[in-house]
Order: structure tokens, then C-alpha cells, then sequence
């Protein structure tokens, strides 16, 4: 439907065009007037129409002068000249400024249908050619995203992506700087639809001529390459205005071509992560590739901050936590680093926390999001959201003891030593026998039976030691292996720490008792 605008200084003119237009033309659905050129240069910078229909001679502002001032509209209209006989050289300028006919007073109005209907012709062409051309550019567009996330994460062989671009009009020895928009938080799950609408609004505030391609994973991330300059704190502000979403921007600040894409992905990247990691909301390559180089190696604390968890430690674990997620962790060490150390927390701590606990005690399911340090919007929020699951874990850890019976678990557990000791056992057999976790079952048995489980176990198997010494003639290698123990000396051993006597003392004195 088309919008047109007429502009005559004289309402029967304005009337009459009007009339024939409504009455004659398909596809008009609105027509505006004007009766002065200052009235529609108004109306036109205001907005936007199809078909202008203007008279040379005008108050206030001739005809000549709005179509100079309209020259440089987004959208200019299709432009149709009235004049006099006498004001024919007029016309002839106008033509210099666009218009695409003109009609001599009084109106013919034959003369006037054509011309609108020629009018409006070109206009669905040049929007056809306009849509053909858009589409070429969309469908190149996705192309070049298509072989960019190939390489990223397929693997694609170079000399391939290289041929690719050149179908694609795209100069593989083109140097840009790439720019990473990293999503952080997990309250957006994107999908194809708003990742691209996300690509438009970009589009429209980033230099022509720039690349931009959505990252096939979880938060559609953005990877914008550029030759062009440009603030990054504008871009970066219009862009949160325009999505309403928080973004952390990674640029790889050293120019590349595009053979090297993988590794303008990558920094581009790292640099995003790093801004996330020390809360700066741009981060360039060159600032932070030093960190590259720094490795955490204290993996060792994410197996004590489980066991302090599953001892009921509340205070401890906070500590070990902090020691963890102190200032230096998150502003020396690699971003790869800090993610696997993020990584290791969920599936060695959280995960396995919420798999092995009783199943009695409820699941934790608002605990998921831990499995990835970018599922928050800052790394505060995701220290204090593990600090919570911290705090709920121990609770419930130590309220164990107060909730749950387990006077028939430790029963069963006595149960299985007694008629079993002569194997090779341990707690965590014995535990997985009872259903209950190895941290768990080692606190509540000690506390029912005032002591460890191995030296519940010694004492069993050096009492059914002492009854064979005292009441057979097998060889101490031979009670020692009867009993559980692999090695006599260590058997020994334990047997004297336990009775103050050896083996043999002890036969020698049960024989003098007897005697």
C-alpha cells in the first residue's frame, strides 16, 4: 500500500488530485496535504511516502528548494512536478533533483494516472531488486557464519574456507580486528530467531563493510570482525540500550587476515573471558594474553572443600572456598584455568554431592546453573550463588543426624564387619553395603560406635585372632591371613598396639593360664 503526499498552494487543486487518485489508483491507502513548501518539507522529514506530487510554485518555500533539501532522505519519494506553460524551465531543474515526470496545469486527468501508475511501477520494481538484493546479502551472510563456526569447531581444512570466501566475494587476504560479544548469565536461553534479530541491531550501529556472525552455541554468543575503526564504549552502550541485555566485549586488538580466523576467534574470546573474569566490561587481547601463561595447580582443594562439605564443616568449607576464589585466582591465573577449576567444583562437589547424598534428602535442583561460571551475569554473582549451595549442603549434612535413622544402617554395617572381616574390606565397601556416602556413614559410625571404622575393624579381627591363638596351633602367618591381613608384621603390629603383646607372648600366655 502506497503513501502519497500532494502539495499545492490552491485546496481545489489539492481536492481534484485527490479525488482522481481515490477514485482511479489501486493501492493508495493514504494521502496527506500540503498547501506550503515549509508545511511538507515538515511532513516529509516526518514521514515516509511513496509518491510526492508538488507544485513548482509554492509560499513560504518553493517547490525547487524541498526538493533540494530531500535529497538526502533515507527513502526519498518518487517525485512528480506541476507546473505552468511559462514555468517550464523550472520543471527541467527539477528533474535534476529526481523527479520522475511532471504535468502542465490545468490537470489531464488521464495524464495524471499514467504518470502515478508508471510511478508506482518503478517503485515495486527497485523494492523487488532491493528484496533480491537483500536476500543475496542475508543468504551470503549466513554463509560466511556457516564456514566461520566450521572452522571454529569443525575443523574445516583452511584451503577450503579459503575458496569458500572467494564464492563469496570476500578477500581471504582482507585484514580485520575481531571483537567477541560475550552473553554471560543464564536468564536469556537464545535461540535462532532473537539470535538474529540481535544480528540486525548490531548491524545498524557497527561501521559498514563488518562481518557478524552468531557462535553455534548455548548463548549465541556474537564474533564480529571489522576493518573499520570505531569507539568500542559507544558501540558497546548502544547495542545494551538497543537488546536490553548485558554484554562483555573481547577485541583482538592486532589486525589479522582471514586465514588466521581461528585465532581471531580465540583471542577475541579469551579477551571476553578475562573481561568477564575481572568485571571489565572491554578487554583487549594485548592487555591480558600474559595470563596465558598461569596455571592453577591447587586442584587439590576442590576434593578438601568436598570432604569439609560432607563432614557438616560449614565454616571450614566457606574458608576453603574463599581460599579458592581469592583476588589473585580471578586476576592472574588462564581463563582456561579458572574454568576447569569451575568445571571440577560442579562435577566433583555439587553434582556429586546431590547424586550420592541419602535419598531421603531433597534434590538440588536450582544448583544446576553451577555447572558453568558463565551462566551468570558476574563472577560475584556465581561465587555467592555457590556459597549458598555451600551453606544449604553443610545444613543439611549436619542435620542429617537429627533427621534420619540410622540406627539399622550402622547395625547392618557391625552385621557385615563380623561376617566379613576375614576379606579384604574397607569403608567404602561397607558403606555402598548400607547405602549410605563414604563421608556421611565415616562420621555417624564413628559416633555410634566411639570409633573409627578401622579400628572397629582391627579390633574384630585381633579378637578372632586371640581365640585362635589361644585355642589352635596354627602358624601366626596363617591366623594373621584367617583374620584379614595380608602381611603377618603389619598383623603383628596391630596386634601389639591393640593387646601390648605379641602375637606369641600372647599364645605363651594363655598356655600358662591354662596350665
Amino acid at each position: 500500500m502506497r503513501k502519497v503526499l500532494v502539495v499545492d498552494d490552491e485546496k481545489l487543486i489539492r481536492k481534484g488530485i485527490r479525488t482522481i487518485l481515490e477514485r482511479n489508483v489501486s493501492d493508495i491507502d493514504q494521502i496527506e496535504e500540503a498547501s506550503n513548501g515549509k508545511e511538507a518539507l515538515e511532513l516529509l522529514f516526518a514521514k515516509k511516502f511513496d509518491i510526492l506530487i508538488i507544485d513548482i510554485r509554492l509560499p513560504q518555500l518553493d517547490g525547487i528548494s524541498v526538493l533540494k533539501k530531500i535529497q538526502n532522505l533515507p527513502q526519498k519519494p518518487k517525485i512528480i512536478v506541476i507546473s505552468g506553460y511559462d514555468e517550464f524551465s523550472y520543471a527541467k531543474e527539477c528533474m535534476q533533483y529526481g523527479a520522475k515526470g511532471y504535468i502542465l496545469k490545468p490537470i489531464d486527468k488521464k495524464e495524471l494516472i499514467e504518470i502515478v501508475e508508471r510511478v508506482k511501477s518503478e517503485l515495486q520494481k527497485e523494492e523487488n531488486n532491493l528484496r533480491l538484493v537483500s536476500l543475496q546479502r542475508i543468504m551470503r551472510a549466513k554463509m560466511f557464519e556457516s564456514e566461520v563456526n566450521n572452522i571454529i569447531f569443525s575443523g574445516l581444512d583452511m584451503s577450503k574456507f579459503k575458496e569458500r570466501l572467494k564464492d563469496l566475494e570476500i578477500s581471504p587476504d582482507e585484514k580485520v580486528k575481531s571483537i567477541y560479544f560475550l552473553w554471560a548469565g543464564s536468564s536469556f536461553d537464545q535461540n535462532d530467531f532473537s539470535a538474529e534479530e540481535d544480528k540486525l541491531k548490531l548491524e545498524k550501529i557497527l561501521p559498514q563493510g563488518s562481518y557478524i556472525c552468531a557462535i553455534y552455541n548455548q548463548r549465541k554468543d556474537i564474533l564480529v570482525f571489522t576493518k573499520e575503526a570505531f569507539c568500542f564504549e559507544d558501540i558497546k552502550k548502544s547495542y545494551e540500550s538497543l537488546t536490553g541485555r548485558k554484554f562483555y566485549m573481547g577485541v583482538c586488538d592486532a589486525e589479522k587476515t582471514f586465514e588466521n580466523l581461528k585465532l581471531l576467534y580465540e583471542r577475541a574470546y579469551k579477551a571476553a573471558l578475562y573481561g568477564f573474569i575481572s568485571g571489565k566490561e572491554i578487554e583487549f587481547w594485548s592487555q591480558v594474553a600474559w595470563r596465558e601463561k598461569e596455571k592453577f595447580t591447587r586442584l587439590d582443594m576442590v576434593e578438601k572443600l568436598k570432604e569439609v562439605i560432607l563432614a557438616g564443616k560449614q565454616k571450614e568449607a566457606i574458608a576453603v572456598l574463599d581460599s579458592i576464589f581469592n583476588s589473585e585466582f580471578f586476576e592472574r591465573y588462564s581463563a582456561d584455568s579458572i574454568l576447569e577449576v569451575s568445571e571440577r567444583l560442579y562435577i566433583h562437589v555439587v553434582d556429586w554431592f546431590c547424586h550420592h547424598i541419602p535419598k531421603k534428602v531433597l534434590e538440588f535442583h536450582e544448583y544446576q546453573s553451577l555447572d558453568s561460571i558463565l551462566n551468570f551475569e558476574t563472577v560475584h554473582d556465581y561465587i555467592d550463588h555457590f556459597k549458598r549451595f555451600v551453606h544449604e549442603a553443610t545444613d543439611m549434612v549436619s542435620s542429617l543426624k537429627g533427621i534420619l535413622s540410622v540406627k539399622d544402617e550402622i547395625d547392618e554395617a557391625i552385621k557385615f564387619i563380623n561376617q566379613n572381616y576375614h576379606k579384604d574390606i574397607n569403608m567404602a565397601m561397607v558403606a555402598n553395603h548400607v547405602s549410605l556416602n563414604y563421608y556421611y556413614f565415616s562420621s555417624i559410625f564413628k559416633e555410634k560406635t566411639g570409633m573409627s571404622f578401622l579400628d572397629y575393624l582391627n579390633k574384630v579381627r585381633v579378637e578372632k585372632a586371640k581365640q585362635l591363638l589361644a585355642g589352635t596351633s596354627l602358624k601366626i602367618w596363617e591366623i594373621a591371613e584367617k583374620v584379614g591381613y595380608k602381611n603377618p608384621k603389619h598383623f603383628a603390629r596391630i596386634f601389639k598396639e591393640l593387646t601390648g603383646l605379641t602375637p606369641n607372648e600372647y599364645r605363651d600366655a594363655q598356655k600358662n593360664l591354662s596350665e
